[in-house]
């Protein structure tokens, strides 16, 4: 079933971002938003995210967050004849997530992709970010696309915070990396210094299998790897590659500890204001969109960048036996947020991702 729906999601990609490949190479071709009236837009959704915007003139396929964009303006832009404009600001170029988030907000901007970020708005979320919890990626897109729960969460966040849910793309497995030693079980883990994302959750993973947590913003990871300030960080193949931390880490541990997902939020009372055929194209173009993100992640970590990852570092994958151990160990980070959420939000949620097992044959 994976291997079908990264082929699905694969070819979804090449289809609505091959368009814009051609477009570079060939003055006869064009992307779908050049099809559009040239008129001038009645609404400007100005989109801020974090992944660079690399791809065509330096890569050689577009980031998961960029995919999502470049296909969400194409659609967009097409399908409402011109009348919405969509406004691109790639690699943080109005500010971190944190900020950005924000200025979403208040309205200073209509879109951000964010990722652990929202949980300092909306702390339920952080069920998603257990350790071990999906089995594998079909799993988590069932609960983002399908699952009731999830659909009573968006509500509450754009109740809560004043943003709209419009889709949930993919940032990825995380994986751990260090400079130390061959990271194969828990106790491996004791004395090294992990970077970790600034969200207390992955603070308490990482202590809990006995190793030490430094919080730190994502662009100072190669420095403070390259320095010493920690010895390891985590995150997905696709990013460690874009960000060539591979160069300043030597081992990498295939153990998937958690996914890490892209939230595509719009500031509500401005989506809910627009007239329902505008607000019908938004919601479509995120929904391919999607697919493109999801699908530019699949090939970035499974092909392309795991390429990358395997000619400069060590790489050692867990044995069942061996991720029963890290599961084991990290079962304190599900008491800390049972603490800090609730046992219900968090019984709940396991309860929903075993549906979602049943649903794949788990």
């Amino acid at each position: 079933m994976r291997k079908l729906l990264n082929v699905v999601l694969g070819f979804a990609l090449a289809v609505v971002v091959g368009s814009a490949a051609l477009a570079q190479t060939s003055k006869s071709a064009v992307t779908l938003r050049d099809t559009a009236p040239k008129v001038k837009a009645d609404y400007t959704i100005r989109l801020a995210y974090y992944d660079a915007a690399t791809w065509p003139a330096m890569a050689q396929n577009p980031l998961p967050e960029h995919a999502f964009a470049l296909v969400f303006k194409s659609m967009v832009e097409a399908n409402s004849n011109g009348k919405i404009a969509v406004e691109l600001f790639p690699g943080n170029a109005l500010g971190d997530t944190k900020a950005t988030m924000e200025m979403a907000r208040s309205g200073s901007i209509e879109m951000v992709i964010t990722t652990g970020t929202l949980a300092s708005l909306y702390p339920q979320v952080q069920v998603i970010f257990l350790p071990y919890v999906f089995k594998s990626d079909e799993i988590a897109w069932w609960f983002f696309d399908q699952s009731q729960m999830w659909k009573d969460m968006t509500a509450e966040i754009e109740k809560k915070t004043g943003l709209k849910m419009l889709a949930v793309g993919q940032n990825g497995t995380r994986h751990f990396t260090n400079n130390k030693r061959p990271v194969k079980t828990p106790a491996d883990m004791k004395g090294i210094k992990f970077r970790v994302m600034q969200s207390p959750i992955y603070v308490k993973m990482v202590e809990a299998m006995g190793a030490q947590a430094t919080p730190l913003a994502s662009g100072e990871i190669y420095t403070a790897c390259q320095t010493g300030v920690v010895d390891g960080q985590e995150n997905p193949i696709w990013n460690i590659a874009a960000n060539k931390w591979n160069e300043v880490q030597k081992y990498i541990t295939l153990d998937g500890h958690t996914w890490s997902e892209n939230f595509v939020t719009i500031n509500a009372a401005w989506f809910n204001k627009l007239p329902k055929e505008h607000q019908h194209t938004i919601k479509v173009a995120a929904y391919n969109a999607q697919a493109a993100d999801r699908a530019a992640e699949a090939l970035a970590s499974r092909v392309l960048d795991f390429e990358a990852i395997k000619k400069s570092m060590e790489i050692y994958v867990p044995t069942t036996a061996e991720l029963e151990q890290f599961k084991a160990a990290s079962q304190p980070t599900y008491e800390w947020l049972r603490k800090e959420v609730g046992n219900e939000v968090v019984d709940k949620f396991l309860a929903t991702v075993k549906e979602g097992e049943k649903v794949f044959g788990y």
